[in-house]
C-alpha cells in the first residue's frame, strides 16, 4: 500500500510539474529564511554558553543616581571592587577584572606593527573565573608574571603565523611580553572582550597605572565573579546595600549619589541594552527585538504553509476524477486522507531538503551581514536536526490536513460525471489565506522601511552635528605639532585634538552649584578648535579662542576657566533662553579626566567659572539616550590626554588630503601605527544592531513577497479557470476584453486591500513600541503605510495579469464550450 501511495504521489508530481515546482519552491524559500532567522535568534540567546561552568559565572553591574540625573545603568565598575567582594562574600570562589588599554597599544613583531584595539589588561585570576577553552599552554599561572601575555588563536596567527607560539615575544608599546598560553577563538556569540590579554601586573597596564586611585567614582573596567558550587546569588543580594555603604563610600564633592550593584548571569549581559559603557565584544540587544525577529521567522513559515494550502486546494478539482475512481474501487476516506497527507509530507520533505541547501549557500553572506560565525551543523547538532525535522513534520501535518480532507471528501457519483468539482468553501478559505499572506508582507515592508528611516535619522539628523568629511586619526595621544601641522594642510578646514569625552566614548559627571542649587551635569574636555571641526556655532555668546589665554586652564588647574554649555545645560540651570545664561557664573570642580593620572582622586574645591557661550544640543553618542546637559571646557592636558586627532576636510581633494595626513602621521607619530576612519563610519558602530535588524526584516519581507506572489499566482490560475464559462457569457453579452480584465484584476486586488485592515494596526503598534527605545526618533509617516500597500497591490496585479489577460482575450465560443 505504501508503494502504491508513493507511486501515486510521484505520478501526480510529474504530471503537474509547474504547480509542484511552485509548491516546493515556496516551502523551500520559507524554510530557508526561517532557518537562518532561527540560527540568528539562537545565537543571540545563547551568549557565552561555551565557557565551562557558565552557570556559576556572573558579571557585576551598577546603577548610579547622581542628584537630579536620570539613573545610569552601567556594566563598568570601580577599580577597587574585587578585593572587598572576595573578603565580604564567601560565596565567591574567584573574582577578576578586565580593563581596556587607556590607548590602543602598539603591538609589534618584526615588520608587523598594529595599533591593537583588541588588547585588554586582565587580572591573574581571570581564567579561574572564565576558564576559556585552551589551544596551547595552561590556565594556571598564565597571567601571573608582569610580562605574561595570552592570545587567541586568531591573534597568534596574525602575529606569529602559527597556532601555538607559546614562549614567543611581542613588543607592547616597546616593552617585551611573553606568550604563555593560546586560547581557542571565541564563538560569535561571546561578550568576552579582547584577543590579547596582558597581565594587569605589568607596570604600565591600565590597572596598575591607576591602582593608586582608590576611588569608588573611577568606573573603568569589567568585574567578573564565579561562585562556589551550590552557592547562590540569592544569599548575596540582601547584603549588597551594607557592602556598598561600607566598601564604596561616596566620592568627595560629587553631591548626593545613590548606588546599587547588580549581579547578572554572564549569559544575560548581552540582553540588557540599558547598560551604558558596556565593555563587551558585541553591542547588547533588546530581547524584545530578538523575539520580534524570531516572530518574523515564524510568520515566514506560516506564509509558506498558507501558500502550500492555497496551491494544493487550487488544484483539488483536477484530482476529483482520481478520487472518484479510487472510491468506486473501494478506497475509504481514511485511506485517501493518508494518501494525500503522505503527498503533503513528500512535498514538505522535498522543500525541506532544498531549504537546507539554500541555507547552506546563503550562510556565508548571512554571516558577513551579521559579522558572526554561525554554523549550520545539522549533522553534529542533534537539537538543530530535531527542530528541523519537527518543523517539517508539523508543517506537513497542519498544512496538509485541509487539502487532504477536501480532496478525500469528493463524492464518487459527482466526480465520475466529469466537469469541474467545487471544493466546498475552498474559495473563501483561499481568499482568507491570501489576505493573511499579504497582511504579513505589508507589515514586514512597513517595519523594514521604518527601521531604515530611523537608522538614517540616527546617523545624521538625530545627532545634530555635521560629521561629513570629518576624519578621526587615533591610537595615541594627539600632540600639538601634529594638530597644528594638520590644520595647515591643503584640504583641511580645521583640526583638533579629541578627548574620550569629546567623542562620547566615556562620560564624566560633576555636581555644579548655581544660585544656591546643586545640579548634576556631564563635563567634556575639548580643544580650542573642537567646535570648528563640527561646524558648531554658538546660539549666543562666543566659543573658546586660543588667542585668549584666559580661555584655557591655568598650569596648576586651580584657577577658574570659562565654560561653554549646551542648550540642555542652560535649561537644567533654569535659564529661559541662551542669552540669559551667558555671563553667569557656576561653581564646579574642573575636568575629572585630567586628574586620572594624579596619585589620588581627591577633587579640587569648587571654583567659579563664567559661561561664555551656549551651543545647540548635539551628540556623537547614541540617540537612544537624551542629549545630556553638558559643560565644555578646554582640557588642561588635552594633547597628551587625548585619544586622537579629528580633522574636517573640505571634500574637494579627499584622497590627496588623506595621503598628506598619513605622511604627517609617519613623520610626527613616533613610529606608532595609526587608526584612521571617517567619523560617519565611527559612529555607525552605535547602530550595528539596528542595521542588522533592518536588514533581517527586509530580507524577511522579500521572502514573504516571493511566497505570496507564488500563492497569488496559483489562486489566479484556479480562479480564472473556474470562471471561464462565466467570462464567456459576459463576452457574449457584449463585455469587452478590457471590461473582463478590469473585473478580474479588481477581484484579485480586493484581498490585498483587505489585508491592510490587519497589517496597518499591527505594524503601527509594533513600530511605535520599537521607536520608543530612541530618545530622538522619526515619526510613523503615513507614506510608509501607503507605499507598502501600493507596492503590494502592484505586485499582486503584476502576478495575476498574465492569467487574467489570457482568459479575458479568449473567444466566447471556446469559453462557452469549456465545461
Amino acid at each position: 500500500m505504501f508503494r502504491n501511495y508513493l507511486a501515486a504521489a510521484l505520478r501526480n508530481l510529474s504530471r503537474n510539474r509547474l504547480y509542484a515546482g511552485l509548491t516546493i519552491a515556496g516551502l523551500a524559500i520559507g524554510f530557508a529564511a526561517a532557518l537562518l532567522i532561527g540560527l540568528y535568534v539562537r545565537d543571540e540567546l545563547t551568549y557565552d554558553r561555551f565557557i565551562p561552568g557558565y552557570e556559576r559565572t556572573y558579571r557585576i553591574t551598577q546603577t548610579i543616581q547622581l542628584e537630579t540625573n536620570k539613573a545610569i545603568h552601567t556594566s563598568l565598575t570601580p577599580m577597587m571592587l574585587v578585593d572587598p567582594l572576595r573578603l565580604d562574600f564567601p560565596e565567591i570562589a574567584a573574582a577578576a577584572r578586565i580593563s581596556p588599554a587607556y590607548f590602543p597599544p602598539s603591538v609589534r613583531r618584526g615588520d608587523i606593527v598594529v595599533a591593537e584595539q583588541n588588547f585588554v589588561w586582565a587580572d591573574p585570576d581571570l581564567f579561574k573565573v572564565l576558564p576559556l577553552p585552551l589551544l596551547a599552554g595552561q590556565h594556571a599561572g598564565a597571567l601571573d608574571a608582569p610580562d605574561s601575555l595570552v592570545l587567541t588563536q586568531s591573534a597568534a596567527r596574525k602575529y606569529f603565523g602559527k597556532d601555538s607560539p607559546v614562549g614567543g615575544v611581542l613588543l607592547v608599546d616597546g616593552r617585551p611580553m611573553r606568550v604563555t598560553a593560546v586560547l581557542r577563538d571565541f564563538p560569535s556569540n561571546s561578550d568576552i572582550p579582547g584577543e590579547l590579554f596582558g597581565s594587569s601586573r605589568a607596570p604600565r597596564s591600565t590597572v596598575s597605572e591607576f591602582q593608586a586611585i582608590n576611588s569608588s567614582g573611577n568606573n573603568t573596567l569589567a568585574t567578573f565573579i564565579r561562585l562556589r558550587p551550590n552557592a547562590s546569588v540569592a544569599t548575596m543580594l540582601p547584603r549588597l546595600p551594607e557592602f556598598i555603604r561600607q566598601r564604596l563610600p561616596q566620592p568627595p564633592g560629587v553631591g548626593a549619589m545613590r548606588r546599587s550593584l547588580q549581579i547578572l548571569p554572564l549569559t544575560e549581559v548581552h540582553l540588557h541594552p540599558e547598560l551604558q559603557g558596556a565593555f563587551n565584544a558585541k553591542p547588547p540587544i533588546d530581547p524584545g527585538i530578538v523575539m520580534a525577529i524570531g516572530a518574523a521567522g515564524v510568520l515566514i513559515v506560516l506564509v509558506a504553509g498558507i501558500n502550500f494550502v492555497t496551491l494544493m486546494t487550487a488544484r483539488a478539482a483536477r484530482r476529483a476524477l482520481e478520487v472518484g475512481v479510487r472510491k468506486a474501487a473501494g478506497a475509504t476516506r481514511s485511506a485517501l486522507i493518508v494518501q494525500f497527507m503522505g503527498e503533503a509530507l513528500l512535498y514538505v520533505l522535498l522543500g525541506g531538503v532544498l531549504a537546507v541547501a539554500l541555507a547552506e549557500l546563503a550562510l556565508p553572506a548571512f554571516n558577513l551581514l551579521l559579522q558572526r560565525k554561525i554554523v549550520l551543523d545539522y549533522v553534529g547538532d542533534p537539537a538543530l536536526a530535531a527542530v528541523l525535522l519537527g518543523v517539517f513534520l508539523a508543517t506537513a501535518l497542519l498544512a496538509g490536513a485541509y487539502p487532504a480532507f477536501v480532496l478525500s471528501g469528493f463524492r464518487p457519483a459527482a466526480t465520475l460525471k466529469g466537469g469541474l468539482i467545487s471544493a466546498g468553501g475552498g474559495a473563501r478559505l483561499r481568499a482568507i489565506l491570501v489576505v493573511a499572506q499579504f497582511a504579513v508582507l505589508i507589515g514586514l515592508v512597513i517595519v523594514a522601511i521604518t527601521i531604515a528611516r530611523q537608522t538614517l535619522f540616527a546617523l545624521n539628523e538625530g545627532m545634530r552635528v555635521d560629521k561629513d568629511q570629518v576624519v578621526l586619526m587615533a591610537s595615541q595621544p594627539c600632540i600639538e605639532p601634529l594638530r597644528d601641522e594638520a590644520a595647515k594642510l591643503p584640504g583641511v578646514r580645521s583640526a583638533a585634538c579629541a578627548s574620550a569625552t569629546g567623542l562620547s566614548l566615556s562620560d564624566n559627571n560633576d555636581s555644579m552649584v548655581f544660585a544656591g542649587r546643586t545640579v548634576a551635569m556631564n563635563t567634556q574636555g575639548v580643544d580650542f578648535t573642537y567646535f570648528d571641526v563640527f561646524s558648531v556655532k554658538p546660539l549666543y555668546g562666543r566659543l573658546f579662542d586660543r588667542k585668549r589665554a584666559a580661555d584655557g586652564p591655568s598650569a596648576d588647574n586651580t584657577a577658574a576657566q570659562p565654560l561653554v554649555i549646551n542648550e540642555a545645560a542652560a535649561r537644567r540651570l533654569g535659564f529661559a533662553s541662551p542669552a540669559q545664561a551667558v555671563g553667569k557664573t557656576i561653581q564646579w570642580h574642573g575636568l575629572w579626566d585630567e586628574s586620572l593620572r594624579q596619585p589620588s582622586m581627591v577633587l579640587q574645591p569648587r571654583r567659579g567659572s563664567q559661561i561664555i557661550g551656549v551651543v545647540p544640543d548635539f551628540t556623537l553618542g547614541s540617540v537612544r539616550q537624551p542629549i545630556a546637559p553638558t559643560v565644555f571646557a578646554v582640557g588642561r592636558n588635552l594633547p597628551p590626554d587625548s585619544v586622537g586627532l579629528i580633522a574636517k576636510l573640505d571634500g574637494r581633494r579627499t584622497p590627496e588630503t588623506l595621503a598628506a595626513l598619513d605622511g604627517l602621521w609617519k613623520r610626527l607619530g613616533g613610529g606608532r601605527p595609526m587608526l584612521r576612519v571617517f567619523l560617519d563610519q565611527f559612529t555607525m558602530r552605535l547602530y550595528i544592531d539596528t542595521i542588522v535588524q533592518g536588514a533581517t526584516i527586509a530580507a524577511a519581507a522579500i521572502v514573504a513577497l516571493s511566497i505570496a506572489a507564488l500563492g497569488l499566482f496559483a489562486l489566479s490560475a484556479y480562479t480564472t479557470e473556474r470562471r471561464t464559462k462565466e467570462i464567456g457569457v459576459r463576452k457574449a453579452m457584449g463585455a469587452s476584453t478590457s471590461d473582463i480584465l478590469k473585473l478580474l484584476l479588481w477581484e484579485f486586488s480586493k484581498p490585498v486591500l483587505v489585508a491592510n485592515l490587519f497589517a496597518w494596526p499591527a505594524a503601527w503598534l509594533i513600530m511605535d513600541w520599537w521607536l520608543k527605545g530612541f530618545a530622538y526618533r522619526v515619526g510613523l509617516a503615513p507614506w510608509t503605510f501607503l507605499a507598502a500597500s501600493a507596492g503590494a497591490v502592484a505586485i499582486a496585479l503584476a502576478t495575476v495579469f498574465v492569467h487574467a489577460l489570457k482568459v479575458a482575450r479568449a473567444r466566447p465560443v471556446a469559453a462557452l464550450r469549456y465545461e
